[in-house]
């Protein structure tokens, strides 16, 4: 009788371990997102970049797998964010969409990926297919279906003018080159006014709200109507990062003009980890170059400052913004290159070392001739023909 006493226990306790175990199991971690669905006429995986990891340009993504146009996938996140994915598409040959006979290829627009919020607990359902375009949509809290209202508004603007892009790569003739341009662009001005009026009539939506960071950033509103548009907004949104974006540019375009004192750069966003204040180059004139090993153009005409930083550099210093680039990856173009100018790197998760929405940044490169009192002279977009002539006009005096 004992024994069966103690071998009784002994199951007991085997039993409470192991539905120990399998409660354990079941329990869902506090930040979990789940994204499930099925995009009709999609074959071949998802792709993102998860908000929270850090990613050089050569990393691989995370992956969503799909399997016939279904998918269940769930993660981890800190906050909410907005996140795109994207199908491993390559052009005309692609076989993730359902693809048109008469389909000439693919433009890299915003419809050709899935978007959608993530947030700890949400619950996101998509729906929709793949045609030309991502034409799918997610559902399931109040973020995500602002979100699927605004892209159903856009996403077939944005088709039609990546497919008009799209035929121009293959058209010979001018004028039907010219037509069709016309078309794209009357488009984009429908969309355009489309989007300015659903942000108008959604004030409290975060799909809105980051369109208007998108319209602002891209210049594809003047800088008055985007005051106007974010003054319109809910505070309600104040504690999201696109709303704190809108906000900081806003400042920016304020804070930028000629003849403003230039706003402050105090930071250790350097490439050796120490402090950087522009205060301390009082004195002498400052050129500020926005730019990207990325950037083409920016990189093409490094030479050419390296020439105006030893020729005038009694009287010059110039200081390099770098955005989109890992602090190895510019480190060793430096290197390379020998430009021995400081280097600070502007961080998007940083607000205060956002330099880029700071100063209000819309194209690469730009530069900004600040005079010794530390004012600024004059800001540069695009090529720097201009910027090196009233360079030389000042610094020859």
């Amino acid at each position: 009788m004992r024994h069966l006493i103690k071998y009784t226990i002994v199951l007991f306790l085997i039993a409470a371990f192991f539905n120990s175990c399998k409660n354990e199991a079941k329990k869902i971690h506090p930040n979990q997102f789940a994204l499930s669905g099925e995009i009709k006429g999609l074959k071949g995986d998802l792709f993102f970049r998860h908000p929270d990891k850090e990613y050089t340009r050569e990393t691989l993504p995370d992956t969503i797998k799909v399997i016939n146009g279904k998918f269940h996938f769930s993660d981890t996140i800190s906050k909410l964010t907005l996140i795109t994915s994207f199908p491993n598409y390559k052009g005309s040959d692609n076989k993730l969409f359902k693809i048109p006979a008469d389909s000439l290829g693919y433009f890299p627009v915003k419809c050709t990926g899935l978007m959608f919020y993530a947030f700890p607990g949400a619950d996101i359902k998509i729906s929709g297919e793949a045609t030309d375009f991502m034409n799918a949509y997610p559902s399931g809290d109040s973020f995500n279906d602002a979100l699927t209202a605004v892209n159903k508004l856009t996403f077939p603007n944005y088709n039609e003018m990546g497919n008009i892009a799209v035929a121009n790569t293959h058209e010979k003739d001018s004028l039907v080159i010219n037509k069709n341009e016309e078309e794209a662009e009357r488009i984009f001005k429908q969309n355009t006014d489309e989007l300015v009026t659903h942000i108008k009539n959604n004030p409290k939506s975060l799909g809105a709200t980051w369109y208007l960071n998108d319209l602002l950033r891209r210049r594809h509103i003047d800088e008055t109507e985007a005051e106007a548009l974010f003054n319109g907004l809910s505070t309600d949104l104040s504690e999201y990062e696109d709303y704190k974006n809108i906000a900081t540019r806003i400042a920016g375009i304020k804070n930028t003009k000629d003849g403003f004192p230039v706003p402050s750069i105090k930071t250790t966003a350097t490439l050796d980890g120490s402090e950087f204040n522009i205060n301390s180059l009082r004195g002498k004139y400052v050129l500020i170059d926005f730019w990207g090993v990325w950037c083409g153009p920016c990189v093409k005409e490094m030479p050419e400052l390296k020439v105006f930083q030893e020729k005038y550099k009694d009287k010059l210093v110039v200081l390099g913004i770098n955005s989109g680039d890992t602090k190895e990856k510019v480190q060793k173009f430096i290197d390379k290159h020998n430009y021995n100018w400081q280097q600070i790197l502007s961080q998007r998760k940083n607000t205060s070392d956002n330099f880029v929405s700071r100063f209000n940044i819309s194209g690469f490169p730009t530069k900004f001739i600040i005079d010794p009192r530390g004012n600024i002279v004059k800001r540069f977009v695009g090529d720097g023909v201009e910027a090196f002539e009233l360079l030389e006009k000042l610094l020859d005096k």
